[in-house]
């Protein structure tokens, strides 16, 4: 949800992604549509299918298949639909915002305020993301043998220091090991192993620690953290001391080794 900032876990929607060819899984609500189908646009609802046909028409590798649940439409908007769960911007129009007396413009979290059912069904109608853009905010996280490949991984990290590059990394000793295998074999091995897309592997990485291999969270020399790296910042929150946040996310690595 784009426009709305969700006060709780609650998935709507689902895409898969690739590079070279593109599959897109996306969740529909059961009760207008029936039973669970699968594959091409043709399975998808009409409503649906003028949308990804331009998209195809652009994209012929692009592929679409439904996913048909047993979720209510008006059922899933009702619980959404409540006061604090999803939020906008304070400075949006009121055709966004709940203007119920005594909930119109209280601030959830500063500058946030509960928005309207118009805007709860609009972010979760799919329909409003089927274009060249928005599409992807879909993205499903799972490995997939016959679509996730090498020369795609690599395509993700042109423009960066990772790409087409062997590694090397220094010990907790100090030694520096040089690696016949490039970041990209590592990534798709990596997903490959914990069943998690390696696009969205890659993509990760290129976020939370630039295109730089000498960015200090995987440099593997910060004094008392050495050898120690964390490609994604998991665990990196923000502290006042110097380099606070990449302490704390190589402490999260230091700690969870060789788990």
């Amino acid at each position: 949800m784009k426009i709305l900032k969700n006060k709780k876990t609650y998935i709507i929607l689902s895409i898969i992604i690739f590079i070279a060819s593109f599959s897109f899984v996306i969740i529909l609500l059961t009760n207008s549509f029936g039973e669970e189908k699968t594959n091409n646009i043709e399975n998808f609802p009409e409503s649906y299918r003028g949308y990804l046909e331009e998209l195809t028409k652009k994209h012929p590798n692009w592929y679409f298949t439904p996913l048909y649940i047993n979720l209510d439409w008006n059922y899933v908007i009702d619980n959404e639909n409540v006061f604090g769960t999803n939020l906008v911007p304070k400075n949006y129009s009121d055709r966004w915002k709940n203007t119920k007396p005594g909930e119109y413009n209280v601030e959830v979290d500063a500058g946030w305020v509960d928005c309207s059912r118009q805007a709860v069904e609009y972010a979760i109608d799919p329909r409003n993301f089927l274009n060249e853009v928005r599409i992807f905010q879909f993205e499903g996280l799972s490995y997939s043998e016959q679509t996730n490949n090498l020369e795609s991984v690599e395509k993700i990290l042109y423009g960066t220091e990772f790409y087409n590059q062997k590694v090397s990394y220094v010990t907790s000793t100090g030694q520096t090991i040089n690696m016949t295998e490039k970041y990209s074999d590592l990534i798709l091995r990596g997903g490959k192993t914990s069943y998690v897309s390696p696009y969205h592997l890659a993509s990760r990485i290129k976020q939370e620690v630039g295109p730089f291999l000498s960015h200090s969270s995987i440099s593997g020399t910060v004094p008392g953290f050495e050898g120690l790296y964390n490609f994604y910042n998991i665990g990196a929150t923000s502290s006042s001391e110097p380099m606070g946040a990449i302490k704390n996310g190589l402490q999260y690595a230091k700690d969870r080794k060789g788990c």
